[in-house]
């Protein structure tokens, strides 16, 4: 949800701005590319010296250990899938469509937001559900540095060779992420059936 409102302005502007697109594109796949728990430890550092500058941040939990690094490092992994959705969607918009649309004389404005995010919304939808199966399964990590969650039953059974706990965090984990992969895409497929 955090990621929504910075991807989707973000897409038509690289959509429409190649030079653009290449640097935002390329620093995204870059953060793409670090795993997970890299990824979190990188985070630790900065928080934690935030944190110990700025004593009411931490206060509020934003720390080196726990859930700011993880839920930065979601929405970082968020941005990627939502933008280059959104710009691949955007482009397969039939430029006759647009050009109809500016010809009835819409702004570029009402183009995108009556023309171009309708057409390309069962896209931007797919990144959506990309996002959102991998960030399930991402913040099930996050236990590792203390974000709780699911992971933290996880993590403990398999310290504790304990099946059942691995299990009682590992199957609700499963059925959250095929759950939320059934919906978007119960979701896409009514939209690409819908009339034009």
């Amino acid at each position: 949800a955090a990621a929504v409102p910075v991807a989707l302005p973000l897409g038509p502007l690289c959509h429409r701005h190649a030079r653009l697109r290449g640097a935002v594109l390329g620093v995204l796949n870059l953060v793409q590319t670090l795993p997970a728990i890299a990824l979190f430890g990188i985070l630790m550092a900065p928080l934690a010296a935030l944190a110990a500058a700025l004593p009411w941040l931490g206060a509020m939990g934003i720390r080196g250990i726990g859930a700011a690094p993880a839920v930065i490092a979601l929405f970082l992994y968020s941005l990627l899938p939502m933008v280059a959705n959104t710009v691949a969607g955007l482009a397969r918009v039939s430029p006759a469509a647009i050009e109809a649309a500016l010809g009835m004389g819409m702004t570029g404005g009402q183009v995108l937001a009556r023309i171009e995010l309708p057409l390309a919304l069962p896209v931007i939808l797919t990144g959506v559900r990309i996002v959102l199966v991998q960030n399930i399964g991402l913040a099930t990590i996050a236990a590792l540095i203390g974000a709780g969650g699911l992971g933290a039953f996880v993590f403990q059974g398999i310290g504790q060779t304990a099946i059942d706990l691995v299990l009682l965090g590992a199957l609700p984990t499963m059925a959250l992420a095929f759950s939320a992969a059934v919906l978007l895409d119960a979701a896409i497929e009514s939209l690409e059936r819908a009339p034009a």
